[in-house]
């Protein structure tokens, strides 16, 4: 490796090491959160979790919106000594993508845009 291919990579890293120190912080955050939740609840989350990944959410924002509810609702099921499904309903699946579908940008951008068109926005 070059001296300009060094410099370039260490340069990399401390940017690397500035940008997404907050989102990391927050996701062990969550980490720590599911797990203090026991056993099953966590095994729930890391299957959600999953989900969630693949799902095609792309900001960290709506990552961290989606992850929080979750969460929420996994401690509250542990409170309350009930399933998931008993607070959500069977099909969690479908769930969760309404939560990720209602709290999108672009789904936000095409009401806007559909409310504007409505009421004569021209």
């Amino acid at each position: 490796m070059s001296r300009r291919e060094k410099i370039m990579a260490e340069h990399r890293n401390i940017v690397d090491r500035m940008i997404g120190l907050e989102e990391k912080r927050e996701f062990r955050e969550f980490e720590n959160r599911a797990q203090k939740l026991g056993e099953n609840y966590y095994e729930d989350y890391k299957e959600l979790k999953k989900y969630i990944w693949h799902s095609g959410v792309t900001k960290w924002a709506d990552f961290k919106f989606i992850f929080g509810q979750v969460l929420d609702l996994l401690e509250e099921a542990k409170i309350q000594d009930k399933e998931l499904t008993d607070l959500i309903g069977p099909d969690v699946a479908t769930f969760i993508d309404e939560m990720m579908d209602d709290n999108s940008w672009g789904k936000k951008q095409k009401n806007k845009l559909n409310k504007e068109l409505k009421n004569g926005f021209r």
